[in-house]
């Protein structure tokens, strides 16, 4: 069978399966079997498939009609051009959070070696962006999750040459923030799904950690520890950037302005309020 034709049918079953991108992860998936690039896949379309290749694909096709994440059968995703390791107990870095990197590194343009905090690192993706964009950075990062940091610390690794500072810990404990020093910039995508919300998310959603995703009753509960107690830690017009749910962005920035902080809301590319950012006034 050639890979043309092996596509078109990884697509169909993919479809019938109620996949909506049928034919970008067939695409997907078998780039992967095949190590190759866009251009390469194309031009490789009227080649035949050897029975391990076809064997291969079948499987991660099979795994993805299961509802198992596109991202966690190929083992990685990209973020901001730059690939990151992800599988099951990581989140999955998503477009959203690149306009978090973004919004941040705009804000930061002209400081001087900042040091900046990543909190509920999961993959790393933000902090260890934010340090590859910003060499002159000094970036920790803290992660809880026994599974997850393992990814934190590959990405470190494969990424940054392991130059991000890397804590297992937990954000909500007081005790933990006696391990970071003072900083510019606070970054964080913490769980803000409501718990009585998580059966209700998508299939492919509920196959990532329910630790990354569970934001207490009103999924605020994170929020609420970030500016009561993290941002302590600011210097002086230091700044705090956050992800939020899509009805959360008004509440957080109240919070926010409660201690005396400026704050902005800002649109995703969707239209939603998903990133809240606070800057320290210079006596708070």
């Amino acid at each position: 069978m050639t890979l043309r034709e092996y596509l078109k049918s990884a697509a169909e079953r993919l479809r019938k399966a109620g996949t909506e991108s049928a034919d970008f992860e067939a695409r997907m998936i078998l780039q992967q079997v095949l190590r190759l690039d866009y251009t390469s896949f194309i031009l490789a379309g009227y080649g035949e498939l050897s029975a391990a290749d076809m064997a291969q694909a079948k499987k991660m096709i099979s795994e993805r009609c299961r509802g198992i994440p596109l991202q966690y059968i190929l083992g990685e995703w990209d973020f901001m051009g730059r690939t990151f390791s992800v599988g099951e107990g990581v989140l999955i870095p998503r477009p959203e959070t690149e306009e978090l990197c973004q919004a941040v590194l705009s804000r930061i343009d002209g400081k001087v070696s900042p040091v900046i905090l990543d909190l509920c690192a999961g993959s790393g993706c933000i902090g260890i962006t934010l340090k590859a964009e910003r060499s002159d950075s000094e970036v920790w990062l803290l992660e809880l999750s026994e599974k997850a940091i393992e990814y934190t610390k590959k990405n470190n690794d494969a990424l940054l040459a392991g130059s991000a500072k890397i804590i297992h810990g937990d954000v909500l404990s007081q005790e933990t923030l006696s391990l970071f020093p003072k900083c510019d910039v606070i970054v964080s995508n913490p769980p803000y799904i409501r718990s009585a919300e998580l059966p209700f998310l998508q299939q492919e959603v509920q196959k990532e950690p329910e630790m990354a995703l569970d934001g207490g009753v009103d999924g605020l509960m994170f929020y609420r520890v970030l500016v009561d107690r993290w941002t302590a830690l600011l210097k002086d017009d230091g700044l705090i950037a956050v992800e939020c749910g899509e009805d959360q962005a008004v509440s957080i920035a109240q919070l926010l302005s409660e201690i005396n902080f400026h704050t902005e809301i800002l649109q995703d590319f969707n239209g939603i309020q998903r990133i809240v950012i606070g800057r320290k006034k210079p006596d708070t």
